[in-house]
């Protein structure tokens, strides 16, 4: 054997026994397989559902406390558990599934999914206060010195920025929605404080409507 030949036999070698040591990612087929979700590795997770796992626990906790359980949401014989729930629901938002995909996804009907969406999208509502707060007058004081500390300009109270949603083309005034980037959606604007956690947010404006930065 050359001495080429016996390099390129090491390499060989070390590439093979390189790859055997590359942990496999654990993939999610469709239909009844979605509790392997919470058995991803921690990046592997937050790919698919853009959350932490410590975050899903504390929204699932959250979402207790509000009141959701393992109940079908169309009073059918079949519960949901309440952990396959809070999957689909950021599933949909993570990765825009249509509910045909949910339905096929986690083997429920489709009518199954879109109560479940509804069902923690409304609770996920009722948590938005606790959470997402304006200001108080000591805290807007405190922000002011915080921002000019940060950027030299006094009487900042909060930075103010938004993004465009994309969404299928309303039937009703749908040109309202076509924004300036050519597509149609709506425009969330947020005001978040020195550190980033939002102070504030307002979704819904039509994507048409002019906005400088967005």
């Amino acid at each position: 054997m050359s001495d080429n030949e016996e390099q390129s036999k090491r390499i060989r070698n070390a590439v093979a026994l390189y790859l055997d040591n590359i942990p496999a990612e654990v993939i999610v087929k469709s239909g009844t397989e979605w509790q392997l979700i919470m058995e991803m590795d921690e990046n592997t997770f937050r790919r698919h559902l853009r959350v932490s796992k410590a975050q899903f626990h504390f929204v699932a906790h959250k979402l207790q406390e509000k009141g959701m359980s393992d109940v079908h949401p169309c009073g059918g014989p079949e519960n949901i558990p309440m952990v396959k729930k809070i999957i689909m629901f950021l599933w949909y938002l993570a990765n825009q599934n249509s509910f045909r995909e949910l339905s096929d996804k986690f083997d429920v009907s489709q009518g199954a999914a879109h109560k479940v969406i509804v069902e923690v999208l409304d609770l996920t509502c009722l948590l938005a206060s606790s959470f997402i707060t304006w200001p108080t007058h000591c805290e807007k004081r405190t922000n002011a010195v915080l921002f000019r500390r940060a950027c030299g300009i006094d009487g900042i109270v909060g930075a103010i920025d938004g993004c465009h949603i994309r969404i299928q083309r309303p039937p009703v005034r749908g040109g309202d929605y076509l924004n300036r980037k050519s597509f149609y959606s709506i425009l969330l604007q947020g005001i978040v404080d020195d550190q980033g956690s939002s102070s504030t947010s307002s979704p819904g404006l039509q994507g048409g409507f002019m906005t400088q930065e967005c």
